[in-house]
């Protein structure tokens, strides 16, 4: 059969087929069926094929019919425990969430009612603080009413400074020197000594009066005693720092009143004008 040519196994394929086709046309049908099982027969009996996996056929047939990408039954089932486990999830979160919205909820409401107290005892400090504070400046106030400030009085080294005013005080009112000792308490200059190099105005002199009497008489006498201008020196009422500061404030607009034609006047911390209270 090596040695065949292509033309002779040509041939045998030809005749092969001739004699298939004579065979057909010889038999009977149903010869030609049972020939052709007993053939199929055969050639299964020579070519055994091996037994299938049970468990390979058992996951074939379970994918039988299942596209790519398909959604199953199982799948969406799956989609759905997942979804639910989350939500359980979530859940839990917002429960703790809201647990401490609850705290904080509270926490701010405790705050808020603490607020209000700390606001409302704040309120009454302060208004008893303008209280004693309005308390303590009319005491200051009531007590520099016995005192007069000398101003413009040179220093002297080693000055006996009560004596020199007592002899002042005897050319503004007229009473005796033993008087004056009597109704005079203290006398003294206010501030450290300065130098007399600075060329700085004198210190001034706090006079403090025993008698209020006393007191006013000589502060309404020395605006027009010989003495005040002769020594070049003037009296003054005591002030505190606070009447000091609104009577600056407050003096430009007497002034004005005053070139206006109307009646004002100064008093401790406020100005009258026209009778009404003029407040800095």
């Amino acid at each position: 059969m090596a040695n065949v040519s292509k033309a002779a196994k040509a041939q045998l394929l030809t005749d092969h087929d001739y004699n298939l086709t004579a065979l057909r046309e010889a038999c009977e049908e149903e010869e030609i069926e049972e020939m052709e099982e007993e053939n199929r027969k055969m050639s299964h009996n020579h070519t055994p094929l091996p037994s299938p996996n049970p468990k390979k056929m058992k996951s074939k047939n379970q994918d039988v019919g299942k596209q790519p990408g398909e959604i199953t039954n199982e799948t969406i089932l799956d989609a759905i425990q997942t979804l639910i486990k989350r939500f359980d999830e979530q859940d839990d979160r917002l429960k703790a969430f809201e647990s401490r919205m609850e705290a904080n909820t509270q926490a701010v409401r405790e705050n808020k009612e603490e607020i209000s107290k700390v606001k409302e005892e704040m309120l009454l400090l302060k208004k008893e603080n303008a209280s004693l504070k309005q308390i303590c400046l009319e005491q200051a106030r009531y007590k520099r009413r016995w005192d007069l400030r000398l101003m413009g009085l040179p220093e002297k080294d080693k000055e006996d400074t009560r004596e020199t005013v007592i002899g002042i005080l005897t050319r503004v009112i007229p009473v005796s020197v033993e008087k004056l000792r009597e109704s005079v308490d203290t006398v003294h200059r206010l501030g450290k000594k300065n130098d007399a190099a600075t060329n700085r105005m004198p210190r001034p002199i706090i006079i403090q009066f025993a008698l209020r009497t006393v007191r006013d008489e000589v502060w309404r006498r020395s605006r027009e005693a010989r003495v005040c201008r002769e020594m070049n020196i003037q009296f003054k009422e005591d002030f505190s720092k606070e009447d000091r500061e609104a009577r600056a404030k407050l003096w430009p607009k007497v002034q004005e009143a005053r070139r206006n034609g109307k009646k004002a006047s100064l008093r401790e911390g406020y100005a009258l004008i026209d009778g009404r209270r003029v407040d800095p």
